[in-house]
């Protein structure tokens, strides 16, 4: 009986942790969602790169 009294209070403390910190990180605003627009800005910015197979198809 002992064991299942400690599981229970050491995850009631973990989910209490972990709930006071997402509204801890989530106070700063909601975050910028990624556009297509922002990826391809990205992707464009990137060098080129060189298309090597993993396999050749045996």
């Amino acid at each position: 009986m002992d064991i299942l009294l400690a599981i229970t209070l050491v995850s009631l403390v973990v989910f209490v942790a972990a709930a006071t910190g997402r509204l801890l990180a989530g106070s700063d605003g909601p975050a910028t969602r990624l556009t297509v627009a922002d990826i391809q800005a990205r992707l464009a910015a990137e060098p080129p790169r060189s298309y090597v197979p993993i396999s050749r198809g045996r």
